[in-house]
């Protein structure tokens, strides 16, 4: 089988999706509403996502940062369950856990989770600082690249 991969895409660390979205005033009705937006504003979901179980995660953590708790994970599915009156799947929402811990966006400290560094931060500011942290790292690199590139096109 002859791979088509372009040979540079082994050295990707991370990905930073924000896409551009109008806000209107229906979805600021509702907090699951509010969520779904978020999310997929974020690039934390994909527009043709079908597994909930990730946003359901989202809003706990969300509300637990609001109230200044790191939960455990225990808390986090006793939160879950009590939102929507079934036992959700611990795998699942393991995973997902594990994938915003991927992403950067959630830290584990002895068993508590946090989203990320920016404890007692706002929830803007800390979708803020993160995302543009993630850019400025990236732009690092490109800034590199392009200046590198710039020389290479001078007469």
């Amino acid at each position: 089988m002859i791979s088509n991969m372009i040979p540079e895409s082994r050295l990707i660390k991370s990905e930073l999706v924000l896409r551009e979205m109008s806000l209107p005033s229906d979805v600021l009705l509702a907090r699951k509403s509010l969520v779904r937006w978020l999310a997929l504003s974020l690039g934390l979901i994909l527009p043709n996502e079908s597994r909930m179980l990730l946003l359901d995660v989202l809003d706990a953590l969300l509300y637990f940062h609001v109230r200044k708790e790191s939960p455990t994970t225990r808390d986090i599915l006793e939160r879950l369950e009590a939102e929507s009156g079934e036992k959700p799947n611990p795998k699942a929402v393991y995973y997902h856990l594990l994938r915003l811990k991927n992403a950067g966006l959630l830290s584990r400290k002895k068993g508590r989770y946090s989203l990320s560094e920016y404890e007692g931060k706002g929830l803007p500011e800390l979708f803020r600082e993160f995302y543009f942290r993630k850019a400025d790292s990236a732009f690092c690199n490109i800034d590199t690249a392009l200046k590198k590139l710039q020389g290479g096109y001078d007469l």
